[in-house]
């Protein structure tokens, strides 16, 4: 299954607010915390309710959500809300996430099961109005991965290697398929340049009658 997480900035702008209290050890904590509620989550009436694709999907779609959540829109879970669910899942993962459409379908699923176990175990408040946003945007998600124009560079060059059948997971492949590219490129870059039409430049000619270009009146042939 093809799933990457492209490098996280650490400085973000959202809404009026600046995210520059970014901190590695809070996102450990964070994480390790989200962690540990999935765990509990699997073993919950709320994770047998969902799909074996969903199930499957839902690890990477908590984690991922929990990580760019706090990276992007510096919201801690007892913060998430319904603008940065809204920004999170429409804009950020289909633009950031490189994955089988499975996970962009799973999103909406996941998170609702998994927000309505929070709130039964009070690790969570106001779960109803994110529950609710969530699947308002369900189909909306998958329609913004799809769509090329929504990506950010690395994930349009880790589609192009997968939709060239290399396994962008293996190490070894993309190496070798980074090395092709660059070869295209320069390959395409001396073609371009081949085609180019050189502009020969026309130098004009004084005829003996015309003006003399020294500006006097006169003509050439007796200037």
């Amino acid at each position: 299954m093809l799933k990457t997480l492209s490098e996280i900035p650490r400085q973000k702008l959202w809404g009026d607010r600046m995210v520059e209290e970014y901190s590695d050890e809070e996102l450990e904590e964070i994480l390790d915390r989200v962690y540990g509620w999935g765990a509990e989550f699997s073993r919950s009436k709320y994770f047998e309710g969902l799909t074996e694709e969903q199930k499957k999907e839902s690890e990477f779609v908590i984690m991922s959500f929990t990580e760019y959540m706090y990276s992007y829109y510096g919201l801690p879970p007892e913060e998430w809300d319904e603008e940065g669910l809204k920004e999170c899942c429409l804009y950020t993962l289909p633009r950031k996430i490189t994955a089988d459409e499975s996970y962009f379908e799973s999103i909406a699923p996941v998170l609702s099961a998994f927000f309505t176990f929070l709130s039964e175990k009070s690790l969570l408040k106001n779960t109803s109005k994110l529950i609710r946003k969530v699947k308002e945007i369900d189909r909306q998600i998958v329609r913004n991965a799809r769509d090329p124009r929504n990506w950010g560079m690395a994930k349009s060059f880790a589609m192009a290697a997968k939709n060239a059948g290399v396994d962008i997971t293996n190490e070894e492949e993309m190496q070798k398929f980074i090395l092709l590219y660059n070869i295209q490129q320069l390959v395409k870059s001396e073609r371009d340049k081949r085609k180019t039409p050189k502009v020969k430049s026309r130098k004009y000619k004084v005829g003996r009658n015309d003006p003399c270009p020294c500006g006097s009146g006169k003509k050439y042939k007796k200037c």
